[in-house]
């Protein structure tokens, strides 16, 4: 004997019911069970209808509807098949809503009447479609036993099990149909079994007829590792355990009624999950077979809950108190979904529904209004909106590390953890969190337990020269991400006056077109909605801009859970107060600011000097060229060029800013010296920073480019005699920037070929350390440090590190 239950999405109109006959005649073997939910749609158009008709409402246009598509579809099967017998009472249905709407009241037997009135449409569909006389009409009031209340009964197995070998035994055949959902109690009473309940109809057959298997044919594949609506990377697990099913259905996975387990679970009949659109799929398959050694099998959430902690003097060491909590609970039907409590005995907590939470409250308070009073039992407290994370796998136990690992993920999606709940057996660890980042935190496990494919989630800020390349890069470097299993995603580009943002990821070849079609522009609070509307759990600020406005965000921007990644050197050049508000940022929010083409575009300056203070190094002094377009010019001038055909090659080039005099000041050199002195540990501002210009700070001022660049040459003469006197001393003329003894300079100066600087040129950087390990030859780093080129290579590699 084979159980097969159909859902309501496997049945939702005439072609689903086809595809579902076609599968009963080929699936079903040589005798079948096949339970039936109602139609997909139909219950709930039902509780509709009786909610309507107790509220007193008009609601004869949701009747008209749910009568025209029943009527529907017996015509569809009635043509075809012939007659539709057990066609369900409709003059009976309408009846009841009819005194239900007379009276403004639905007694409960009257409402397991009404929700459970879809699936006798369906079965007697089915049986009219299979045809009479090879199947038979399985009353399931007349076979399952049920005990408890009207609406959400427990099945008595013990009972129900000679009921169906009587009810089979009287009408012998190949196939039988059953209604899913609903049972009799002790007085022959209908009931339901919950909301869902078909799932748990058939494993109550499938029990006690001990099935060789029960099949749950529904809209997917089969038990997936993650919920797939919200994880497009989830797949199909292959094999659980009844003890991994009943987690992952206690704690959320739509596809398991969490009844249906135990009655197969209890005699050994395995349970497959199945899809009725695409029945050549291998489901999932749950037994006591051992397949496979995963440590972890799945995720599970569960939203819409409330934590209630009882608390106080009254609880420490007295006997019974948890009795008493959860007996008021009980007596009044509330089910309590996580327990948790103080290693003092203090308190208590426990997760409920949402919508159990006021019959909690008055619960309680009733049962404990005495200590209350007497100050023993201080006021409940009560936690809203939160969700429950599970990691559920038999083979946790012999894994060490999984729950470090899981609270590390949780920390990583940034989310503070409410309480935690895990099983003797270890084969499951809850988490309850905030509910509104639920999802964030499933995709983060997702990633970390499963895909191994982390993620960067890139917004770009600054569409310039280095941001272009930038672009650029990303997309050549797209399949050697891949090859290294990251997912690196362009969601969104900004300029300073647009904002352009894509769920599906910025593309590389229309971006422009796309960023100037915008009329929104860049803010933060724009970028933070999508990121949570989109899930995004490592989002990363890029800002190749030379905005101070953007710049003076940067706080908020890391305080937000966005990592900060800075080509633009005016925040950490900005206050020292600024600079460690920064670093604050960055460390109480467990977010990376990396800022390492601030110093030397594409070298790995800071990464070392931060690795050397790191490992105790000091800084004794530092000579280093820190500007690719004064190498440039500087070597230009060493091979005889004037201060102004230096310049003007250097411009032509593309070497220096649109305005060489921003080169020429050497501001830019004193804020990346500025950067190298704060990292030592220097205390400084960019004021303390003595800075020699390579012209007069007053020559040409409030001039255009075009005539500063005409006036340059009044300056050649002057330049010429310092280069003139440098040769003769064997030298030539570096502009530098200096630390030593704390004071910082930087400025033009003369040096011999002894010196680690002497054959810096053609755009070169290159920085000599001096410190406690690196004496008396300095630690050197020397590249090429200007160009959109290499800067945009050391913003990617500070992506990189945000993984």
């Amino acid at each position: 004997m084979r159980v097969l239950k159909f859902g309501g999405s496997s049945l939702a109109n005439f072609n689903c019911l086809k595809q579902v006959q076609s599968l009963i005649l080929n699936q079903a073997g040589e005798e079948a069970l096949v339970v039936l939910s109602a139609p997909g749609g139909m219950t709930d158009q039902l509780v509709e209808l009786v909610d309507l008709a107790e509220l007193g409402q008009d609601y004869s246009s949701q009747w008209q509807a749910l009568h025209e598509r029943a009527q529907a579809l017996h015509a569809e099967v009635e043509n075809l098949y012939g007659t539709v017998a057990h066609w369900p009472n409709f003059e009976d249905l309408q009846n009841k809503l009819a005194g239900v709407k007379l009276l403004s009241n639905c007694p409960d037997p009257v409402r397991a009447y009404v929700i459970s009135f879809g699936e006798r449409v369906s079965v007697a569909l089915m049986q009219a479609m299979l045809g009479s006389s090879q199947a038979v009409y399985l009353e399931a009031t007349e076979c399952i036993v049920s005990q408890g209340g009207y609406l959400d009964a427990e099945v008595d197995l013990q009972l129900s099990q000679p009921k169906f070998a009587a009810a089979m035994n009287a009408n012998p055949s190949k196939y039988y149909i059953m209604p899913g959902f609903t049972a009799s109690n002790s007085r022959g009473e209908l009931t339901t079994l919950g909301r869902n309940g078909s799932d748990y109809s058939a494993a109550v057959a499938a029990a006690c007829l001990r099935a060789q298997v029960c099949q749950i044919w529904t809209d997917v594949d089969g038990v997936y590792n993650a919920d797939p609506r919200f994880i497009k990377k989830a797949t199909k697990v292959d094999w659980l355990s009844y003890k991994e099913a009943m987690e992952l259905s206690y704690f959320g996975a739509k596809v398991l009624h969490p009844k249906t387990i135990l009655p197969c679970a209890k005699f050994s009949v395995p349970c497959e999950i199945k899809n009725t659109h695409n029945p050549d799929v291998a489901g999932s398959v749950i037994s006591n077979e051992r397949r496979g050694d995963e440590a972890v099998k799945a995720l599970s959430s569960l939203e819409s809950l409330a934590m209630l902690t009882v608390s106080g003097p009254g609880m420490k060491g007295k006997v019974g108190m948890a009795s008493r909590v959860f007996n008021a609970l009980a007596n009044d039907n509330v089910s309590i979904v996580l327990i948790t409590q103080s290693s003092c005995e203090f308190s208590i907590s426990f997760c409920v529904h949402d919508s159990d939470l006021e019959l909690a409250l008055s619960a309680l308070e009733q049962a404990f209004e005495l200590e209350a009073q007497a100050g023993l039992i201080e006021p409940v407290q009560v936690q809203r909106d939160l969700a429950i994370v599970t990691l559920v796998g038999d083979n946790m136990r012999a894994h060490k590390g999984l729950a470090a690992k899981f609270f590390a993920s949780l920390a990583q999606a940034q989310l503070n953890i409410v309480a935690i709940a895990q099983d003797s057996t270890e084969s499951a660890i809850s988490a309850v969190i905030d509910g509104t980042k639920c999802n964030d935190a499933v995709k983060v496990c997702h990633e970390n337990f499963f895909t191994h494919i982390p993620s960067i989630d890139v917004f770009l800020l600054g569409c310039g020269l280095v941001g272009q390349e930038l672009i650029k890069q990303l997309e050549k470097q797209q399949a050697w991400l891949e090859k290294r299993n990251i997912k690196l995603n362009l969601y969104g580009v900004a300029n300073s006056k647009q904002l352009y943002l894509n769920a599906d990821g910025v593309p590389f070849d229309t971006w422009q077109s796309e960023l100037a079609s915008q009329e929104q522009s860049f803010s933060l609070e724009r970028v933070e909605e999508f990121v949570k509307a989109n899930h995004l759990i490592n989002p990363v600020l890029v800002d190749c801009s030379s905005s101070q406005h953007l710049a003076d965000q940067y706080v908020g921007f890391l305080n937000a859970g966005f990592h900060v990644v800075a080509a633009n050197k005016k925040a950490n050049t900005g206050s020292y107060e600024y600079y460690q508000a920064l670093t604050k940022a960055a460390q109480s929010k467990q977010r990376k600011f990396l800022y390492e083409t601030n110093v030397g575009a594409g070298l790995p300056v800071l990464d070392n000097l931060q690795l050397l203070f790191g490992a105790g190094d000091e800084l004794l002094s530092f000579n280093g060229i820190l500007s690719g377009s004064l190498s440039y010019m500087f070597g230009a001038l060493q091979d005889g060029l004037s201060l102004s055909q230096a310049t003007e090659k250097a411009k032509s080039n593309g070497f220096t800013e649109p305005d060489p005099r921003d080169d020429l000041s050497g501001t830019d050199v004193a804020r990346k010296l500025l950067i190298i002195a704060r990292e030592s540990g220097l205390k400084l501002e960019l004021s303390d920073i003595e800075v020699e210009p390579v012209v007069p700070a007053d020559f040409a001022t409030g001039t255009s480019v075009e005539e500063f660049m005409a006036r340059l040459p009044e300056l050649d003469a002057s330049f010429a005699d310092k280069i003139q006197s440098a040769a003769n001393e064997g030298k030539v003329l570096r502009y530098v920037g200096s630390i030593e003894n704390g004071h910082c300079r930087v400025g033009i100066e003369a040096v011999d070929k002894a010196h680690a600087l002497y054959d810096i040129r053609d755009g070169e950087n290159a920085l000599a350390i001096l410190s406690q390990y690196y004496q008396p030859r300095p630690f050197v780093i020397r590249g090429y440090g200007a160009g959109a080129e290499v800067t945009s290579a050391g913003v990617f590699a500070d992506i990189l590190k945000t993984l």
